[in-house]
Order: C-alpha cells, then structure tokens, then sequence
C-alpha cells in the first residue's frame, strides 16, 4: 500500500506499506498513481480532489479543521476524509487556562509589576475561583477546557449545534436566545466555534452587547467566527472587560494589526494548538488510521462518514 504523506512517520511497524515524505507541491507528479493514503495540509487536500488517484481510500488532514476542503466532491468519489480529531485538544485547553490567568492576574497589564511591593497597584487583580464562563463550541476541545476549570470550581454553560448535555456542563443549548442569558452571566466567554457558513460573523455586536463589561471572550475557534469591528469597536469603546486571541486568518502583524494597540487585549500568532507533544500523537493518530485501512476498517475521525 502507497502512503504520501507530508509529516514525518516511522513504518517499523506498519507491515507492507510504504510511506513516501512529499511536500505540498510535490502531490501533482503522483497523479493517477496507485495511492491509497494521503496525509496533507488542508490545502493540499483541495488539491487532491482536482485530481485522479482511481485507489485513494483516505486523506487524512493534518489539522482538527476541515473548513475548505470539498467534502462534497470526496463523498462522491468515496474518499473518506479523517481530521486530526483531538491531537490538539490538550495544548489549546492549557493555552485557554492560561489565557485566563493572564487576564485575572493582570501582571502584563501593570506597568508597576517590577516595582517593589508597595508601589505596585493590585486593585484590578481577581480570581478564577467561583466564576461563570460559557464555552461555545462543546466538542473535544470545549470538552478539554471545561475539564480543566473544574480546579477552579468554576460554574460552565456551553453552546453547541447539538445542545446535548455533556460533561462538566452545568447546561447546553443550542438556542441563541438561551445563548444570550448565558453570556450576560459569565465572566468569560470562550469560542472554539469551527468555520462553518452558519457561524461565520456569529460572535457581533448583538452577542457582544449581552456581555457584562468585566466579561472576557477569548478565541481559539476560527476567527471567520467573530466579527472583527464588532468586536473592536467593543473593545475600544470598554464594552466588554478584554479578549484573548488567538485565531487569526493570517499571522498578526504588529505593525497593522489594531488589536495589538489595545491595552485590553492580548494577542497571540496562533500558538495555543503547539507542543512539543503534539507530534508525537499526530503520528500516532495518522498511522492507527493508515493500518485501520490496511485492514478495511474504517478509519476514526472521519468527517464525511454519512456520505462514503
């Protein structure tokens, strides 16, 4: 069996097949070549479906998103396709927590952190303990963070498209309205909302406005998801307490970027999914998937499965 992939994997273990490294670039000279397996980049995968592999049983993306990528046009072709599932889960989960503590603790905030004890000003620092938050998006990462908070005895609403009641929730909904109220309780508001056409500008002034001004919403979702001058303007204007983000279209550049001029907002260059760890799992998601179709099993994580 004919592996390209565009990660590093060891084969010592997967029996008769063969692993070829390729670049993205490098895709176009394999085409009508007997793959059976592709591992790439999403834009790689939009690639691939222009393309004519008569074997190709799986493309398995890189990434926990899939927003791009043809769905459609593999279905027809019956191509499974897999997403990294929770590989990223645990970092972004932390990178939230931490996130959070920046902007209760208000250290990068205080020009006088450095002072001694005396002249140091403390009276905006808080606490996580006994904070509400809402948590939209309640999947593996929405899972990972509210677990997480439960160190903090923090009370956790959650917003998804199923509304089902998961672990760690006090309660889920996928009624907007219900949305609101909860928004208008939390000190924290956190997005992990995928690019989906329904959700793209959702987070904007409407959902904003229910927000308290002491609120924090922080992004590790896709940014398509928030409204950026809505979300400015609320910033600026002390709408809402602070963001923390993390999810950019394209790497914020310090220069053009607005929201790094905002004293209220912490900006990160789209850090929170990185470890030194999450190699390691990707490997091994990616070949526990390389050997279920192998075996004509059906691979974990597909994310066309109704359709294929």
């Amino acid at each position: 069996m004919l592996v390209l992939s565009e990660i590093t994997l060891t084969i010592d273990d997967l029996v008769n097949i063969e692993i070829v490294k390729i670049q993205g670039k490098e895709i176009e000279k394999y085409d009508n070549k007997d793959v059976e397996v592709i591992v790439c980049c999403r834009e790689t995968a939009r690639k691939v479906s222009q393309m004519n592999f008569p074997k190709l049983k799986l493309v398995q993306l890189t990434s926990a998103g899939f927003d791009g990528v043809p769905l459609e046009i593999y279905s027809q072709k019956g191509i499974a396709v897999a997403n990294a599932g929770s590989v990223y889960s645990v970092p972004m989960a932390e990178t939230v927590v931490y996130g959070m503590l920046q902007m209760t603790k208000k250290y990068h905030a205080n020009p006088k952190s450095h002072r001694i004890r005396i002249a140091r000003n403390y009276k905006y620092i808080t606490e996580l303990a006994e904070k509400t938050v809402t948590i939209m998006g309640t999947g593996s990462i929405g899972g990972e963070i509210a677990k997480r908070l439960q160190g903090f005895n923090i009370k956790i609403y959650g917003y998804s498209k199923s509304g089902k009641k998961k672990e760690y929730f006090v309660e889920n909904t996928n009624q907007v309205l219900r949305l609101k109220e909860m928004l208008n309780e939390s000190q924290f508001v956190i997005s992990t909302l995928p690019d989906e056409p329904e959700l793209q500008g959702f987070i904007n002034a409407e959902l904003l406005t229910c927000m308290n001004q002491d609120c924090v919403l922080l992004n590790v979702g896709r940014k398509k998801v928030i409204n950026e001058h809505d979300l400015y303007e609320a910033l600026k204007m002390k709408q809402i307490g602070g963001a923390v983000l993390d999810m950019f279209e394209k790497l914020p550049n310090p220069i053009t970027n607005k929201f790094l001029r905002l004293s209220n907002t912490i900006v990160w260059p789209g850090v929170s999914a990185i470890s030194k760890e999450v190699g390691k799992r990707l490997e091994t998601h990616v070949k526990n998937n390389i050997w279920k179709i192998s075996k004509a099993e059906k691979p974990n994580c597909i994310v066309n499965g109704e359709k294929v």
